[in-house]
């Protein structure tokens, strides 16, 4: 009995874990293909994804990962929904983007695009990926501090 009530602890502790790490969004499509420009080559995905949560996101943040024929990772980029993609430059502050609110929150089943690449000089062969949904914070809603109302003025002021 113990040893039950031990399994059930755990996998009570275990469950939000797993639920946050794609809970909130769903990819509803994706593709990827080989394309070229400035001078490099590169593999693109470009895809589409929804937000399923029930509330606003702040972002959703995915990882796309080459996998070799074996279907190891070889390599593997994080990216944004478009509206957040800014939070992947790496010159910019995340956190003051966020508090700035120049990252556009991701309403209720709101769809949105994504992409993501790998360079071919730096990624080592591959012959597939896949998309998973990493992130998907909540917004949380801004607190209002409330100032006392000035006593009324007299009319001689």
């Amino acid at each position: 009995m113990r040893r039950l009530a031990l399994v059930l602890g755990a996998l009570l502790l275990a469950a939000p874990a797993r639920a946050a790490d794609a809970a909130g969004a769903q990819v509803l499509e994706h593709k990827g293909r080989w394309e070229s420009g400035y001078g490099a080559q590169f593999y693109n995905v470009v895809g589409r994804l929804k937000n399923t949560s029930g509330h606003e996101l702040r972002y959703v943040k995915l990882r796309i990962e080459a996998l070799d024929e074996h279907g190891n990772v070889v390599a593997r980029t994080d990216t944004y929904n478009e509206s957040a993609e800014a939070l992947a430059v790496p010159d910019l502050n995340p956190r003051e983007l966020l508090e700035s609110g120049k990252v556009k929150p991701l309403p209720v089943d709101a769809e949105e695009r994504f992409r993501g690449s790998f360079l071919k000089e730096e990624t080592p062969a591959f012959t597939d990926y896949r998309v998973k949904v990493i992130e998907t914070p909540e917004v949380t809603p801004m607190k209002v501090i409330e100032t006392p109302e000035a006593p009324p003025r007299s009319p001689s002021e």
